[in-house]
């Protein structure tokens, strides 16, 4: 596989529906990230004086966005600069699901490169 092609298929999610506001907010949140975020623990921090539900919610957030790092990595989406986020993702997510916390059927830990 290519670099090229390994891009592509990192970006490439199968045809999956966005809303508008959904894509919105991610871009958003990487800009955030790329250049006015100061300390990620203390941003972490601050979000979790949020409301309770608001919190369970943006857990399901980071749970997505885990899932997706830690796929990626077994099919070998990734390059030096996020090594090791996906690799620590798989490493948390295929915990997660091996003790039934969280339900995936297509992940296999097995195949992580």
């Amino acid at each position: 596989m290519t670099l090229k092609t390994e891009i592509m298929g990192y970006q490439d999610f199968s045809g999956e529906a966005i809303s508008k506001q959904d894509k919105e907010f991610a871009k958003e949140f990487e800009n955030f990230v790329n250049g006015r975020m100061c300390f990620a623990e203390i941003t972490g921090r601050e979000l979790s004086r949020a409301h309770r539900y608001l919190q369970q919610q943006m857990f399901k957030v980071f749970i997505g966005f885990m899932r997706q790092l830690a796929h990626n990595y077994q099919k070998g989406y990734y390059d030096d600069r996020n090594e090791w986020a996906s690799r620590v993702a798989a490493e948390a997510y295929g915990t997660l699901v091996d003790k039934e916390l969280v339900y995936d059927p297509d992940y296999k830990e097995k195949e992580i490169v």
